[in-house]
């Protein structure tokens, strides 16, 4: 085969560079906007690879400028430049003012915005001085660009050699953004967003270009999705119950390491005394053997708060949510939680409340929310309704805390700052790996105090209170890491999915229930996986219902404990936890 000559080489760079040649202003401003995107990123907490920052964006900038000489055989190129422009400047006003790059929370806010908020959102942010800094960077982005076009109307000795550089870096970062294309455009045929956070599915996202795509498809699929759930909401059938238990309370905590405690870690420091006394009083019944399907809050509470599982060959999506079959069954149903509230746009409340904010999801599962947050979760109790209120008819009370989530420090008050280095124990993180460990145990110490706050209220009545988190958390435990991570082994499985499961039975529940409490003794060793809880809470309401499973019932005598326990969409659970080996 012959070889190409090296004059057509350089004729092939130059049709390849030709898009970069007829808009070098819009290439130049592009790529100047994406890394001071990156480097403001980089100020308020969105940290990025400088190297990456600068390298990965040339091909989405060439790209751009591709579409632009495209549509100049129509007279429309300067479209792309317009789109380009307002694009850019939104990231960069975005990262300055919700101190986050473009994401699936920021598009779903703009996106459900309505007129009279968009309104007073315009009103607010003109007096913000993130328009004074979006402007300001924008506008030397211009001027950037504009010497850029002059410096290369020029002519110098080794421009030739610069132009050959630019298109093997420019051929270098495609190769880089081939795998976010592909991964984009598979997801763009998608309805399910569980796809989207599957980590073999997820595209890097680390230009303005790829973020924007992926949370528009997102939200796209999110939003069929949800029209889809509707329709299956409304579809449900009428039920039956016995009002077996007068009064449910199931209280959702979050990010709960269940090691970092003596319930579950006898050696470990007291940081649940109250829950312990309970304990030792026998109201108290903790499970050792419970994980979570995910450890992204929205991807638990899709599968904790529908009645789909496994074995069912449709999707979520095809099957009604828990809480609409109790108000069916003639149940009150209140919602309490101390991150997803009603009739708000709140910047974090919004995708991981989807199928509680959507407003003819909400009308079907809830007789009652709150419609503020605290800075406490104690704070929180306020917002409960009465004992009375929770006692005139059977009622289903559900309270989501924000527990033990990140930042740690702000989750309790000065009061509950009780640990220090003197008895931690762990090995990694060095002295900055201590003090997070420390707050994290403080904010587990608070935590004890609410749940056993919420538990003290219903106390003298006859209520069954069950508290789950919907996931783990690592806090150096094994390695020198904390918060949650992508990546599947065993000690991830052990310390991000397995979750603290308790029943608090009060008194009078135990004395007028002694079937259920006798059964909640005898299982505690049963092993489970939280998204079956319904089926348990259906049974424990007395609620007879076609979308009830006796063998998923944790407490029924019929439960199939080898159900397999599939975590995170892809992995058994219980074959990778075989391989656990951690260093005493």
């Amino acid at each position: 085969m012959k070889l190409p000559t090296i004059t057509q080489v350089k004729r092939c760079i130059e049709i390849f560079m030709f898009p970069i040649q007829r808009h070098r202003q819009l290439f130049a401003f592009a790529l100047t906007m994406c890394v001071i995107i990156a480097f403001v990123g980089n100020y308020v907490g969105e940290h990025t690879n400088p190297f990456v920052a600068v390298l990965l964006p040339i091909f989405d900038c060439y790209v751009a400028c591709l579409f632009a000489t495209l549509l100049d055989n129509v007279r429309l190129g300067k479209i792309i430049s317009v789109i380009a422009f307002l694009l850019l400047y939104a990231e960069l006003f975005t990262t300055f003012f919700y101190r986050s790059h473009f994401n699936i929370h920021v598009v779903q806010l703009i996106l459900e915005t309505n007129q009279k908020e968009s309104r007073e959102f315009i009103s607010s942010a003109l007096s913000d001085t993130s328009v004074l800094y979006s402007s300001v960077f924008t506008i030397l982005s211009l001027l950037i660009a504009f010497f850029a076009y002059k410096l290369s109307k020029r002519r110098f000795p080794l421009k030739r050699y610069v132009v050959f550089l630019s298109f093997a870096i420019i051929v270098w970062s495609g190769i880089r953004q081939v795998s976010a294309y592909t991964k984009l455009s598979y997801l763009a045929s998608q309805t399910d967003t569980s796809e989207f956070t599957s980590p073999s599915r997820l595209p890097h996202l680390d230009t303005p270009f790829v973020r924007v795509a992926y949370s528009l498809l997102f939200n796209r699929a999110s939003s069929q999705e949800l029209n889809i759930l509707v329709q299956s909401v409304a579809n449900t059938q009428s039920v039956y119950s016995s009002f077996r238990s007068p009064l449910i309370v199931l209280v959702i905590g979050e990010s709960y390491n269940k090691h970092h405690t003596p319930l579950y870690n006898k050696q470990y420091r007291n940081t649940t005394p109250r829950l312990k006394a309970l304990l030792e009083k026998g109201n108290l019944i903790v499970y050792d053997d419970v994980v979570t399907p995910y450890n992204l809050t929205s991807e638990v509470f899709k599968n904790l708060f529908t009645t789909w599982d496994e074995e069912c060959s449709d999707k979520w999506i095809h099957h009604t949510l828990m809480p609409v079959v109790f108000r069916r069954a003639g149940y009150k149903v209140h919602f309490i939680s101390n991150q997803f509230v009603g009739e708000t746009n709140d910047f974090w409340n919004t995708v991981g409340a989807t199928i509680f904010n959507h407003p003819k999801l909400s009308a079907e599962q809830f007789d009652s929310r709150n419609t503020n947050t605290y800075t406490y979760d104690g704070e929180l109790l306020s917002e409960l309704p009465s004992v009375a209120t929770l006692t005139e008819c059977p009622t289903l009370l559900i309270i989501h805390l924000y527990g033990q989530h990140v930042n740690y420090a702000d989750r309790y008050p000065a009061e509950f700052n009780i640990f220090d280095n003197t008895d931690c124990k762990i090995k990694w993180g060095g002295r900055n790996g201590k003090e997070t460990c420390n707050q994290y145990d403080n904010a587990t110490l608070y935590n004890d105090f609410v749940v056993d706050s919420i538990f003290h209220i219903v106390s003298n009545v006859d209520a069954l209170l069950i508290y789950l988190a919907d996931h783990g958390e690592e806090v150096y435990d094994w390695r020198n890491q904390y918060e949650r991570t992508s990546d599947m082994t065993p000690e991830v499985a052990h310390y991000q999915y397995e979750i603290p499961f308790m029943f608090c039975m009060t008194d009078t529940f135990i004395s007028h229930h002694q079937d259920i409490a006798e059964s909640v003794k005898q299982n505690v060793h049963r092993s489970f996986i939280s998204c079956n809880l319904c089926h348990m809470l259906f049974s424990l309401a007395g609620i007879q219902t076609p979308v009830y499973k006796e063998e998923y019932d944790l407490l029924s005598p019929k439960y199939n404990s080898n159900i397999k326990r599939v975590i995170r969409n892809d992995t058994d659970y219980d074959e990778i936890i075989k391989h656990l080996n951690l260093d005493d």
